[in-house]
């Protein structure tokens, strides 16, 4: 790093904290704490503030129930239902998904319970999550309940947001663009408890968490109400966890080669330096310029934020312009009227 730069890389932060601390780079385990502290700075840095360079598009592109066919219990454990003229694992022409997928919906004619779907194995075979607990009829010559074919509506009302997906940068609302309005979870299912008799454009939703897959990633989703009735594409506004990039472009969430950098502006890039070192101050050497690097920190915060540009807008007070007409000859309208009442009716 030239000594007359901002830190640009990974690299350069790194040698900017060890010159600071005046550490040794050659000990591996105080390279590693460094790297870590420069890594929590990144992220803490993130968590208060709506930056603008870290807001992204996403956009979620809803699904038509799908209604063909019909469906009977095909397991003795309740939990596979077997399809008949159904085409549930075959992509919809244009779309890039299948008819039916994970975390979809099934609700069968006669029965007000929803079944969420865990997997689809083929065109006529899904899997639910519960027990189908409805009941066709019953055959008294055998020992569980028996299932008829019946009609069903496989729909989906949740969608999964972008897999960089941190937050909204409005909590209140969803899109702008078909401003679909965000309310607690809890006031959602209180007042949505099946969310599946109204179907439409939707008009309200909530951000949930379904619990980590096949890692510990977060997976969220939004819900809709009322269901989704045909294909419309919802553009929405978010923060991402991608606070780090590549040389090859690829973001990712944290800074690991030297050659990564972070997504922070180049000119405010240096905010990074003095938490890492509040933070080694702090939980290496218990020592009192902690708060000193902290202090920084925060002065550098507020200066960000106070700065001035186009996606940081915020209101300001403006006066008022008033207007004065200049007084030409004998005649001519004046500023104030005696023999008029537009001046005590207010009007122009």
């Amino acid at each position: 790093m030239s000594v007359t730069s901002q830190p640009t890389t990974f690299t350069d932060l790194f040698t900017d904290l060890m010159n600071r601390m005046k550490a040794e780079t050659t000990i591996t385990a105080v390279s590693d704490r460094a790297k870590r502290y420069i890594n929590m700075a990144l992220h803490d840095f993130h968590i208060q503030h709506n930056w603008w360079w870290a807001e992204r598009r996403g956009v979620v592109i809803t699904q038509a129930p799908y209604k063909v066919g019909s469906v009977s219990v095909a397991s003795s454990t309740r939990t596979t239902l077997e399809g008949t003229n159904t085409l549930w694992n075959t992509t919809a022409v244009g779309m890039g998904t299948t008819f039916a997928r994970a975390l979809g919906k099934v609700k069968i004619s006669g029965d007000d319970d929803v079944y969420i779907v865990s997997s689809v194995g083929s065109n006529t075979s899904l899997t639910t999550v519960d027990r189908v607990t409805f009941k066709a009829r019953v055959d008294s010559a055998a020992s569980a309940y028996v299932h008829a074919y019946a009609s069903y509506s496989y729909y989906e009302d949740e969608y999964a947001l972008a897999p960089d997906f941190y937050r909204l940068v409005d909590l209140r609302t969803f899109s702008d663009q078909l401003n679909i309005p965000v309310i607690p979870s809890g006031q959602f299912y209180a007042r949505y408890p099946r969310n599946s008799s109204a179907t439409g454009t939707p008009h309200v939703c909530t951000i949930i968490e379904v619990g980590p897959g096949s890692t510990v990633a977060l997976r969220p989703r939004v819900l809709f109400h009322p269901v989704p009735d045909t294909v419309i594409t919802i553009p929405y506004r978010y923060q991402t966890t991608y606070l780090a990039v590549s040389s090859g472009g690829t973001g990712q969430v944290n800074l690991s080669a030297d050659t990564d950098e972070p997504i922070v502006p180049l000119r405010y890039r240096h905010v990074l330096i003095p938490y890492a070192a509040f933070v080694w101050y702090r939980d290496l050497k218990n020592d009192e310029r902690s708060q000193e690097s902290y202090s920084e920190y925060t002065d550098l915060v507020k200066r960000i934020a106070g700065d001035t540009n186009p996606q940081q807008d915020r209101p300001r007070m403006v006066p008022a312009r008033m207007r004065f007409q200049p007084l030409t000859r004998l005649g001519s309208r004046r500023r104030f009227d005696t023999e008029s009442k537009a001046f005590d009716e207010m009007r122009d």
